[in-house]
């Protein structure tokens, strides 16, 4: 194992029971997760990307245990000490052991997660109280180092939510976060509902901060040119499962899979020639509940062949920290160079 491994996620599924019938009986599953295996390196940002309803959230959910897992493991390597996996304790064990104040999660909407009756002095001291006992001078102090750590001051501290902009209240939200001095911090999507200016302001102060207190992102969003400007390293995800896991600028330079491609080609584009060699994918995602055998892309991808239909494709490691679940990633290159050459008019 990886010493500069901080997090493990090994064939962790999740699926979600479909209930019907008079007495509410299982019909069915949705496989929100399906077999997903992916590390995280102590102090880097991995960005998880993919189309709604591939499975980011759900990752994200399951790493710190607010979703139990169906089956798989999600090993957490603590400095000095041997590996737990989280996937196999319970609430209780987790809060027991001191697990959960290290693994912290920032939602993509702030006002969803705080109480809009408190005041931003007790929401941000709540999560402290529940590991430290502290004065109430104590606390103050502390709670108004955490809000100069995230830009405010203290004159904010005894305001309710409603009376921030958005993103002031992501700000609040962070500082909640890393209240507990946790290890990994979980961003489902923390900037999509801003303003374009106040994501670039948001962005930048979590690079501050993983720089400054040493923490671990797990950065979940559809917008890849953020993912591009925090990520060290982005797996992309396709209905369940990680198609490519690669460098940021690897990934986005020397691409191998069609699915990548294709939400790269995306990314808009004032030069003519790049916009019209986009790719256009037909049809729609397939149902998590009865997801297509074979790889399961294929329904989708213009490269398709015979064994794609019936055989799904392992995540391999093609080069260096560059792992891919394609057939044909050996050949892609050129299939991408000639599907451009035909869309050229």
């Amino acid at each position: 194992m990886d010493s500069e491994t901080i997090l493990e996620l090994k064939n962790l599924k999740k699926y979600y029971p479909v209930l019907g019938g008079v007495l509410r009986r299982e019909v069915n599953t949705v496989k929100a997760l399906d077999g997903v295996n992916l590390q995280i390196k102590r102090g880097e940002c991995l960005g998880i990307v993919g189309e709604s309803g591939c499975g980011k959230t759900t990752t994200s959910k399951a790493l710190i245990r607010l979703h139990p897992v169906t089956s798989g493991s999600i090993f957490f390597h603590p400095k000095g000490k041997e590996p737990v996996d989280i996937a196999k304790m319970s609430p209780r064990q987790i809060k027991k052991e001191g697990l959960r104040h290290r693994l912290q999660m920032v939602f993509q909407d702030p006002t969803t997660s705080m109480n809009p009756r408190m005041l931003v002095k007790n929401i941000i001291a709540e999560p402290i109280a529940e590991q430290e006992n502290l004065s109430a001078r104590q606390m103050e102090e502390r709670v108004v180092e955490l809000l100069n750590l995230v830009g405010l001051n203290k004159d904010h501290l005894f305001r309710y939510p409603h009376e921030f902009s958005g993103g002031q209240r992501q700000r609040i939200a962070v500082a909640r976060a890393i209240a507990t001095h946790p290890d990994v911090l979980v961003l489902d999507e923390p900037t999509s509902a801003l303003d374009v200016s106040v994501q670039a302001q948001i962005l930048n102060l979590l690079q501050q901060l993983r720089k400054k207190l040493g923490l671990t992102y797990l950065f979940v969003t559809h917008h890849l040119l953020v993912v591009k400007y925090i990520s060290d390293r982005i797996a992309v995800m396709y209905l369940g499962k990680v198609v490519e896991l690669s460098k940021t600028e690897q990934l986005f330079t020397a691409t191998r899979h069609p699915y990548t491609w294709a939400l790269l080609s995306g990314i808009p584009s004032t030069e003519l020639e790049e916009s019209r060699s986009r790719v256009l994918l037909e049809g729609d995602v397939p149902s998590p509940l009865s997801p297509p055998p074979g790889c399961r892309f294929h329904t989708r991808c213009p490269f398709a062949v015979e064994i794609c239909h019936h055989m799904e494709p392992p995540l391999d490691e093609i080069s260096a920290d560059h792992f891919v679940a394609c057939h044909r990633s050996h050949e892609t290159a050129k299939l991408f160079a000639e599907y451009r050459a035909d869309q050229q008019p």
